[in-house]
């Protein structure tokens, strides 16, 4: 799928208990966590960024609140695949900033059917991937439910799967302290 055609979205959600301060304002080098996510979707060509959970843009992201609040990353993936300017979303979360943006590019262009997912190891990351805007419909199903699941809106029927073949460091996902600690060395 072309980037054209493609919305982007940043998690930048959550109540941040375990990192103690919103991990969006983290900074590696001189760039905090979403200007980084930010600059990836740009890098691929999305014009259509939405910043979900997090009150701050960044000029040419519009923020997108939850229309179910504290829901978890569900409600914010909902709320920006209903908020879309096109027919599917790019979704990457903030805490997520070693992922390469070549990655992200391999899933744009691998998406088909309703949702591409990166895996590695057998396991899916539902915080890295395309969905299709329609979605939106199922996951507020899930989040109506109380089953607010990522994986379980990426376990469909139609789900493609793009396995990662990379440095499985890169996809750290940065929740405590250590986790940060972690990044900035690899960031280095």
């Amino acid at each position: 799928m072309n980037a054209n055609d493609i919305s982007g979205v940043v998690l930048a959600g959550g109540g941040s208990k375990r990192m103690g301060i919103k991990k969006a304002e983290l900074k590696l080098g001189d760039r905090t966590l979403l200007e980084i996510q930010v600059q990836k979707l740009r890098e691929l060509g999305i014009e259509d960024i939405m910043v979900s959970g997090y009150d701050k843009t960044i000029d040419g992201t519009r923020a997108v609140a939850d229309v179910y609040p504290g829901k978890g990353p569900l409600s914010g993936v909902h709320a920006c695949l209903m908020a879309a300017q096109k027919t599917a979303c790019l979704v990457v979360s903030v805490d997520t900033p070693l992922v390469p943006a070549e990655v992200l590019e391999q899933l744009t262009e691998a998406h088909e059917g309703v949702a591409t997912v990166l895996a590695h190891d057998g396991l899916i990351e539902p915080l890295l991937a395309v969905y299709d805007s329609s979605l939106h419909e199922r996951a507020e199903v899930l989040i109506l439910s109380d089953s607010r699941s990522m994986r379980r809106l990426s376990s469909n029927p139609g789900v493609k799967r793009v396995e990662y073949t990379g440095d499985v460091d890169l996809l750290l996902n940065c929740n405590t302290p250590e986790d940060f600690e972690k990044a900035k060395r690899l960031w280095r």
